[in-house]
């Protein structure tokens, strides 16, 4: 329960975030041995179970994923842009992950907030499904 309750509060403090100035270049804060992943790229988030990944800028962005309520997190160094429908890549210890969106409106089911695109998370034979919208620097 403790898990579920941190995790809860990642996301409340992290999503408001999402809406800060467009001008800001700190990175995201980040556990001890991760890499720190910019303010610009992609977030998205889910529940049941709670998840919430967060992608980088460029052309091979970093991609940081919480999953599980906060009981399982990943990292994958550079990820391979899959056009404008994604991400793919691989972490350090081989779990393969993959994150498609569509850019249609997408509500959470939680806080009733609208988001510009829906996605489908696949980690390892996991899949999860969830809201995204894109950050800019």
């Amino acid at each position: 329960m403790l898990s579920r309750l941190a995790f809860v509060l990642l996301v409340a403090t992290a999503l408001p975030a999402c809406h800060g100035s467009a001008t800001q270049t700190a990175a995201v804060p980040t556990a001890a041995g991760t890499t720190p992943i910019p303010p610009s790229g992609l977030r998205a988030i889910g529940n049941e179970p709670g998840w919430l990944v967060e992608v980088g800028a460029g052309d091979t962005p970093a991609m940081r994923l919480i999953l599980d309520y906060g009981e399982r997190r990943l990292d994958v160094a550079a990820a391979a842009r899959l056009g404008d429908a994604g991400y793919r890549g691989t972490t350090a210890d081989g779990v393969e992950v993959e994150l498609r969106y569509r850019r249609e409106t997408c509500s959470d089911g939680m806080s009733e907030r609208d988001y510009p695109a829906s996605v489908t998370l696949q980690v390892g034979a996991q899949t999860y499904r969830g809201c995204a919208e894109f950050r800019s620097p």
